[in-house]
């Protein structure tokens, strides 16, 4: 089981509804664990996982299974990468941490529409 797995280390933002950061490193390897190709998070880096009001009664936006995943999605955005491509390591991530893969695969269909038509950088 690697770290990403079992990390815990976030906190939601006392001035926000959904904000939370990170309070220790975050490392994601994109593509496959082991990779070589990691994603690093420092300390302190903000992020958020928006679920529409009517639909938290199907997934909370303060799932802490799901939040790193959030964290992973943000960052490759932040970066400049592709939306699909973010939210394609966010299904990822939430496989990791033991979403099932169907579930995963609808988190990432919603996650995609909702950044292609609501996400600006």
């Amino acid at each position: 089981m690697s770290s990403f797995t079992k990390f815990q280390s976030f906190v939601r933002v006392a001035s926000s509804r959904t904000d939370y950061a990170l309070c220790e490193k975050l490392v994601w390897d994109i593509g496959a664990q082991g990779s070589g190709w990691q994603l690093i998070m420092t300390t302190g880096f903000r992020f958020n996982i928006s679920v529409p009001h009517l639909l938290e009664w199907l997934l909370s936006p303060h799932n802490r299974q799901i939040l790193p995943a959030a964290a992973i999605h943000d960052e490759l955005l932040n970066r400049g990468h592709d939306k699909a491509f973010a939210s394609s390591e966010f299904r990822r991530a939430c496989i990791a941490r033991g979403v099932h893969p169907a579930f995963a695969w609808v988190l990432f269909f919603a996650t995609l529409i909702k950044t292609a038509f609501f996400y600006r950088r």
